[in-house]
């Protein structure tokens, strides 16, 4: 096993509901970390086609309402297919870089939209998560997933896992990684400081892992290239704040220090080398993915 690993935090916005024109954008800035070194690059939830920012701020819980029906019309069609050309294009980037890439999508399946993590490797689809509940009005535009995405996927310092959001809330979907022996955990977020802040120490103290907190990037000029009739609510979300989401990626390390972040208020790329020296050290006294679990008491079922 190898000591050190070089990662990457893209902290971004999309071109807000135009997949290809956000995938065309983050492809730069995966390039751009690639020219650092970077082995394994992150990105936030759903960055593509974007987050469903509009429901909480336009009554998206209306029964049958044209807008808000149009409005998802339009997020579906934007949204990837897990065997279409962008999702192709990133494992072609990753063969063609030695990469691994882990981000969120919106990922579309018959008339259903979930909220997907994905992870490539070298060429190579290793996983897709889908998030496995969505969060309050988030349920108004993404199905439930399920747990077969609930993996790990080995690195050179050790294995790497990653969930969606307040996902990583959830003491038994942590857990599930734990149990396969988690040495690194990315959290994608939509993108908020106050989401990722205490969290995310929490998290690595509690693994006694590395923890990739990253988040999106949105402000209201995203919703330029928009028109009314694709997406009615352009001209609401145009007239809120400037800064609907300000960042927050971080990176922390095992002992729940900030190594990296929090990046605030900017579009960005956060490096980090991370160690499996640290890991070992930290687990001495603690190790929730083996010593300390209790794993003849405590067990994992899957469905």
């Amino acid at each position: 096993m190898d000591n050190t690993i070089k990662v990457a935090a893209i902290q971004i916005s999309p071109v807000f509901l135009n997949a290809k024109k956000t995938w065309d954008k983050l492809k730069q800035f995966i390039m751009e970390a690639k020219e650092h070194g970077a082995e394994i690059i992150t990105w936030g939830e759903t960055l593509i086609p974007g987050y469903p920012v509009w429901l909480s701020r336009t009554n998206g819980a209306s029964f049958d309402d044209e807008q808000q029906k149009k409005a998802y019309a339009k997020y579906y069609k934007e949204s990837l297919e897990i065997d279409g050309y962008i999702i192709k294009d990133m494992i072609e980037l990753s063969k063609k870089l030695n990469i691994m890439l882990i981000g969120g999508i919106a990922e579309k399946s018959s008339g259903s939209i979930y909220c997907t993590l994905i992870t490539i490797e070298n060429g190579v689809l290793l996983g897709r998560h889908r998030k496995v509940k969505p969060t309050f009005e988030e349920r108004l535009v993404w199905a439930d997933g399920d747990s077969n995405g609930l993996l790990t996927y080995n690195t050179k310092i050790g294995k790497i896992g990653s969930l969606n959001c307040w996902e990583n809330w959830i003491p038994y979907a942590r857990a599930s990684l734990h149990d396969q022996d988690e040495f690194i955990h990315v959290a994608v977020w939509p993108g908020s400081i106050r989401l990722t802040n205490d969290i995310s120490k929490f998290m690595a103290l509690e693994g006694r892992s590395w923890i990739i907190s990253v988040s999106g990037f949105l402000d209201t000029t995203d919703f330029d290239e928009l028109t009314i009739d694709e997406f009615p609510f352009k001209e609401k979300m145009k007239n809120e704040n400037r800064l609907l989401y300000d960042g927050g990626s971080v990176i922390i390390n095992p002992k729940g220090e900030i190594v990296a972040g929090p990046l605030i208020g900017e579009e960005g790329i956060l490096y980090a080398e991370l160690n499996a020296q640290i890991v070992i050290e930290e687990r001495q006294n603690f190790d929730y993915s083996g010593h300390y679990s209790r794993k003849d008491i405590f067990k994992f079922q899957y469905t």
